[in-house]
């Protein structure tokens, strides 16, 4: 059964660039317009494509009704915007209205987004997810690469998976260092760089810590599923970290070949997880 015409809202990194050689070698139809200033030419050149600024909601649904795309999905990482950056067109200040973005969180404020671009005119919009678009893409069961985790980093691991999941219950973050039981660093909005480069300020002589990244409990799959790519992996070795666990069928992986060679050759491990 042929698929309906994709519409992708690109932000930055390489994971819409993914998406669009995804769709290109299986013959999907894809219409991909580029958030500003966070996507470029360069990273969408690939695709049928517009730039819009993430206030112009008009401009960004108005080109998919007339492209005639039925799915829409969200990739690539944006920064959220404060009102004097939005510069909003009328159907966006619209909707930021309607949300009251101040007084949510990240995760209630993609789902309000999902909800106003499903429910735009008749246009019988869908927002789908990553994996529902490159299923492959996403973290299975198991070690991937030839560096596994000791038993020492199996109980780092599990230490990391409890405050990740605690810190995702209040919807602060998704990741946490761990040396030996003690937690180093967690993520909140400053990001997995700033995270690891204040664990390491912090670590001790030893055993090396290890990094452990989950979804947020019971979010939305379709909205800013955590990535791991080789940029991960280039933190880990300059941080001196010497792993990453990740939630099994929650984590997407980008360029796997590439992350799994430059992990071996860096002896860092990676290991899918059920949770």
């Amino acid at each position: 059964m042929e698929k309906e015409k994709l519409g992708l809202i690109a932000g930055g990194g390489v994971l819409p660039t993914e998406i669009i050689k995804h769709c290109n070698n299986t013959g999907r139809e894809i219409f991909v317009i580029g958030l500003e200033p966070f996507s470029w030419e360069e990273q969408i050149k690939d695709a049928p494509h517009i730039f819009a600024k993430i206030g112009e909601v008009g401009k960004i649904l108005k080109n998919f009704a007339k492209q005639e795309v039925k799915e829409i999905v969200m990739a690539g990482g944006i920064k959220r915007p404060s009102f004097k950056e939005l510069i909003p067109d009328w159907q966006g200040a619209k909707m930021i209205a309607k949300l009251a973005i101040k007084k949510m969180g990240d995760n209630d404020l993609f789902l309000a987004v999902i909800d106003e671009i499903e429910n735009y005119g008749d246009c019988g919009f869908k927002v789908v997810g990553i994996e529902d678009v490159v299923p492959e893409m996403l973290f299975s069961e198991g070690i991937y690469g030839k560096t596994k985790p000791s038993d020492d980093d199996m109980n780092d691991i599990q230490r990391g998976i409890a405050v990740a999941r605690a810190l995702g219950s209040v919807d602060v973050g998704q990741a946490a260092v761990v040396q030996e039981g003690i937690v180093l660093a967690v993520e909140a909005v400053e990001g997995t760089d700033m995270m690891l480069s204040r664990a390491a300020t912090l670590k001790k002589q030893g055993k090396a810590p290890v990094m452990v990244k989950v979804k947020k409990p019971g979010q939305d799959t379709r909205t800013d599923l955590p990535a791991i790519g080789l940029q991960t992996i280039e933190l880990l070795k300059k941080y001196g970290i010497k792993g990453i666990a990740v939630e099994a069928g929650a984590i997407l992986l980008i360029e796997r070949e590439a992350v799994i060679k430059m992990a071996d050759e860096f002896g860092i491990f990676i290991i899918g997880m059920k949770i």
